[in-house]
């Protein structure tokens, strides 16, 4: 199979769209678009790489909350090594090159398909794995069932292909038994009849599988609403995989990968840099332990971008932090935003309100629990005066997103009527989405602004485009 099946979803030219718009000013740009600030999302993965290179742990990049080469590459820095978790195969065949590169240039790489594989992907992540160093592909299991028939479909194929001389057919994939440490939506918990069983299948000598260890994804910690939320999450996972390790035979633990996260429990390991208390030195001493008998790590996707889920998790204090390893959980961190035009105006209703340029295929429908629309107004790029807004500082008052469609959403003005900034058709706003993984979803490219560049902030410096395909 020499045609990757990504190439069956083709990107736009890269080099035609920087045509298009380097240079541009947001102001003259079509809409709806999604916009990337590089400086935002430039801090946000060097505080996670500090943090983890603070705490002694490996980082692992998710990169399905943007699904670009560009982003990818900020997350996992410059040098060291390189890996990622993916949720399609489209993503880990777009990486390829990149970890190919890596790969020549003596720099260690790996990914994750970060969900139990369907059947159907096992030839395409057999393709890959004989284009990469050994169990530099790895997958999640979490079911006998799934596991043998795993084996087996991989069986077929190594057999169908054992003539062929031109193909790296000693690959050796990865195995990683993930854990449900409460999420329930992948993933076997430790307390199961079939935990045991599992952890002795997987743990049984292969050629071509070799196990490396324990996954959990803390998906429910959005939920959160405080550090000391944030903490407990990331605390609970890393007890439940120490616990998980004592089903592994006793001499197959010494080189065992611990890999936890989500964005709130993660980028809570900023907050164990500084101060003390309870729950930093649980954390610290737990830690310590892990370390002393495992390889622990630290995985995340949508923590460069933000959204305004992350920021109702409060998972980091708000205000900055005068040292390295650390970013404010705050709204100005986030470094997406959906650039939409006014077209019409409707001053009469009960609460003003305005018709946009973007809808559910544009933004999402994913609710936020900190408040009840599909986004918030971050700035009037038409206007030069400072916008109103919503929830600033815990005022209830300001544009947002009150209502959508598929194509078109509905602007409410929420609070005194007098309080809220006046709009006119045609005037181009930036909103803050809820979900920054669906809203980018629904565009080809994401226009790149610097906000380093402060009086051109708003000029396009790039455009990255997004991959496509499952």
């Amino acid at each position: 199979m020499d045609m990757l099946p990504a190439a069956n979803y083709p990107l736009p030219s890269q080099a035609s769209l920087q045509l298009q718009y380097v240079g541009k000013d947001l102001r003259d740009c079509l809409t709806p678009a999604a916009v990337i600030d590089r400086a935002i999302v430039k801090r946000n993965c060097n505080a996670m790489l500090d943090a983890c290179k603070a705490l002694a742990v490996s980082f692992r990049a998710h990169v399905k909350s943007h699904k670009t080469l560009e982003l990818s590459k900020l997350q996992v820095g410059e040098d060291g090594p390189a890996d990622f978790v993916v949720s399609t195969l489209a993503e880990a065949e777009n990486l390829l090159p990149f970890l190919r590169e890596c790969q020549e240039k003596k720099r260690s790489c790996s990914l994750i398909y970060g969900v139990p594989v369907p059947l159907s992907s096992i030839h395409r992540l057999w393709t890959l794995a004989t284009k990469l160093p050994p169990c530099a592909i790895n997958v999640l299991v979490d079911n006998r069932d799934a596991f043998r028939r795993f084996q087996q479909e991989l069986e077929k194929i190594l057999a169908r292909h054992a003539k062929d001389r031109t193909l790296n057919t000693s690959v050796k994939i990865g195995v990683y038994i993930k854990i449900d440490t409460g999420y329930h939506r992948a993933g076997i918990q430790t307390s199961s009849v079939d935990f045991q069983p599992l952890v002795d299948l997987v743990t049984a000598s292969t050629e071509s599988l070799a196990f490396k260890g324990f996954y959990s994804h803390y998906g429910h910690s959005y939920a959160g609403s405080s550090e000391d939320d944030a903490a407990e999450g990331l605390l609970a996972e890393l007890k439940e995989l120490h616990d998980a390790t004592k089903a592994v035979p006793e001499n197959q633990r010494q080189k065992l990968v611990l890999t936890v996260g989500a964005t709130p429990t993660a980028t809570a390991a900023q907050n164990m840099l500084r101060g003390t208390g309870p729950k930093v030195t649980e954390f610290k001493e737990l830690l310590r332990k892990l370390k002393e008998a495992f390889t622990v790590e630290l995985h995340a996707g949508v923590y460069p971008l933000l959204d305004l889920q992350q920021v109702a998790t409060h998972a980091r204090p708000p205000t900055a932090q005068s040292q390295e390893g650390f970013e404010p959980l705050s709204k100005s961190n986030i470094g997406l935003r959906m650039l939409v035009e006014v077209t019409s105006i409707y001053s009469e209703r009960k609460k003003p309100e305005a018709l946009v340029s973007a809808g559910s295929l544009a933004l999402g429908r994913e609710p936020c629990k900190s408040y009840p629309g599909w986004g918030i107004v971050a700035q009037n790029l038409s206007r030069s005066q400072h916008s109103i807004i919503y929830d600033e500082q815990g005022e209830k008052a300001g544009w947002i997103v009150g209502r959508v469609s598929q194509e078109h959403g509905i602007l409410t003005g929420e609070g005194p009527p007098e309080t809220l900034d006046a709009l006119t058709v045609g005037d181009k706003l930036l909103l803050w989405p809820n979900h920054a993984c669906v809203a980018g979803a629904g565009f080809g490219w994401y226009l790149i602004v610097d906000s380093d560049a402060h009086k051109e902030a708003d000029k396009i410096v790039d455009v990255w485009v997004r991959w496509r395909g499952w």
